[in-house]
C-alpha cells in the first residue's frame, strides 16, 4: 500500500483520493469497467474508513467475491440497498401511494388543485373499503367510486390526481403498472350548451339593480352586485377573472377604455394569471364604459382597490354568490314570473355572450381573442343553439 499523507492512497488496484469534501474510491474491475464512489467525509476518521474500504475491495477482487452493489464497503450504499429491498418487498395500497405523491408534489402542484381536486380524492379514499384500496382490486375501487361521485367528477379526479399518482409510483418502482387507466369509465352524457337570451339577461340585470327579490329585512342588498352581473354579461369573462379586477386594470388608450385580465381568484386563492395564462385587453364599448364610470370608486374601506368588492370589501365568494341569497334567488324568481325560461348558473352569461356575438356575425377568431379561449373550445363547449329558430321556407 502506498499513501501520501491523508490525501492519496493506492491499495492494490484501488485508489483513494479527495474529490470536493469527500474521500473517493476509484478502481477498474473487471477490465475496462471503471468504478467510482464517495466513501466518507474528509477527516481523520473518514481517512481510516476509506483505507479499510479500499483494503476490503482489493481483497474481494483477488478472491473473486466483489460486491458490485458496494453495500459491503459503504454504509451509504448499504442503506440504499436495504431501502430498495424493503421497497421491492412492500405492497403499497392506493392510499399509501397517494400520501407519498402529495408529500413529493405539494410544492409543485397548483394550490387550487390541492384545495379542490386533492380534497376530493382524499374524501373518496376515506369512503372506500380498505380491501378495495389494494392495487389488484382496481376494478372494485372504480366500481365503488362511481357510487360516491358522478362520472364527470370522477373523470376529473382520475385525470388530475389518481393517474399522475399511480404513474409516478410506476416510475419509482413501487408498483409494476397502472391498472386504473385500463378500466373504462362510462361515457358522460353531455348536456347541450344553454344560454340566456338577451331579453332574459336584461331582466336579470334589472332585478339585481332594483332589489326586487331582496328579503325585506336583509342588510345584504342584491343591488350591490348589479354592476358585477352586468359586467359579466357585457364581457363574457369568467367570474374568477372579474372578481380580482382592480381599478388599476381599467386602462385608457387613445380615448378608448380597455379592461386588463391578468389574474384570477378561485377557491379563496388569488392566482397571478388567468386560466389560460394569457394577459388580454378587452375593448370597452359605450355601454361598458358607462357601466365602469357609474361605479363609485371607494378608496376606504376598499383597501384592495377592487372594481367589484363584496359587501364586506373583500373578494366576492362566487360559491356564496351563486346560492340562495343572491343569484339563485333572483333568477328563480324571474323564472316564476315567466321572464326567464329556466334557471342557469352565472357562468352561462359567458355562453350567452359568445353565442350572441356568433349570431351577430362576429368571426370565431375575434371572439376567441376577446374571451380567452381557442376557437375549437368555443365551438365545442360554448355555443348554444336557438330554441325558437324557424326553418326558412324553400
Amino acid at each position: 500500500m502506498y499513501t501520501h499523507g491523508q490525501e492519496y492512497a493506492k491499495v492494490g488496484r484501488v485508489t483513494v483520493d479527495i474529490k470536493g469534501k469527500s474521500y473517493r474510491i476509484r478502481f477498474t474491475y473487471p477490465e475496462r469497467n471503471r468504478h467510482e464512489f464517495s466513501i466518507a467525509r474528509v477527516s481523520p476518521e473518514g481517512w481510516t474508513n476509506a483505507i479499510k474500504a479500499a483494503q476490503l475491495i482489493n481483497r474481494d477482487i483477488e478472491l473473486g467475491d466483489f460486491d458490485d452493489s458496494y453495500a459491503r464497503y459503504s454504509p451509504k450504499h448499504a442503506r440504499k440497498l436495504k431501502l430498495a429491498q424493503e421497497k421491492a418487498n412492500k405492497e403499497y395500497n392506493l392510499k399509501e401511494l397517494w400520501e407519498l405523491y402529495k408529500e413529493q408534489n405539494k410544492d409543485r402542484v397548483a394550490k387550487t388543485t390541492q384545495k379542490h381536486s386533492w380534497k376530493k380524492l382524499d374524501r373518496l379514499l376515506s369512503k372506500i373499503a380498505q380491501e378495495n384500496l389494494a392495487i389488484e382490486k382496481s376494478s372494485s375501487f372504480v366500481e365503488t367510486s362511481l357510487k360516491v361521485y358522478s362520472i364527470g367528477t370522477l373523470k376529473g379526479i382520475f385525470r388530475t390526481c389518481l393517474y399522475p399518482c399511480v404513474n409516478q409510483a410506476v416510475k419509482q418502482g413501487l408498483i409494476t403498472k397502472n391498472p386504473y387507466k385500463d378500466i373504462p369509465l362510462p361515457r358522460i352524457q353531455k348536456k347541450p350548451t344553454e344560454c340566456f337570451e338577451p331579453e332574459e339577461i336584461k331582466a336579470i340585470i334589472a332585478a339585481f339593480y332594483s332589489d326586487e327579490f331582496n328579503p325585506k329585512y336583509s342588510q345584504y342588498r342584491h343591488s350591490w352586485y348589479g354592476a358585477y352581473v352586468e359586467f359579466l354579461a357585457l364581457t363574457g369573462c369568467r367570474p374568477e377573472e372579474a372578481i380580482p379586477l382592480t381599478w388599476d386594470d381599467v386602462k385608457e388608450q387613445n380615448n378608448k377604455m380597455f379592461i386588463r385580465f391578468n389574474k384570477a381568484y378561485s377557491d379563496g386563492i388569488l392566482l397571478p394569471h388567468t386560466k389560460t395564462h394569457e394577459i388580454r385587453l378587452f375593448p370597452g364599448n359605450r355601454q361598458l364604459q358607462n357601466l365602469i364610470n357609474s361605479i363609485p370608486r371607494l378608496i376606504y374601506p376598499n383597501k384592495l382597490n377592487l372594481l367589484f368588492p363584496s359587501q364586506t370589501y373583500g373578494y366576492i365568494n362566487q360559491h356564496n354568490f351563486c346560492g340562495n341569497r343572491y343569484w339563485k334567488r333572483v333568477v328563480k324568481g324571474l323564472v316564476g314570473q315567466g321572464k326567464v325560461e329556466q334557471y342557469l348558473k352565472p357562468y352561462c352569461l359567458r355562453h350567452s355572450f359568445i353565442t350572441r356575438l356568433v349570431r351577430e356575425g362576429v368571426d370565431i377568431a375575434t371572439i376567441a381573442s376577446l374571451v380567452g379561449n381557442s376557437t375549437e373550445m368555443i365551438v365545442k363547449h360554448y355555443l348554444a343553439s336557438r330554441k325558437d329558430y324557424e326553418l326558412p321556407e324553400l
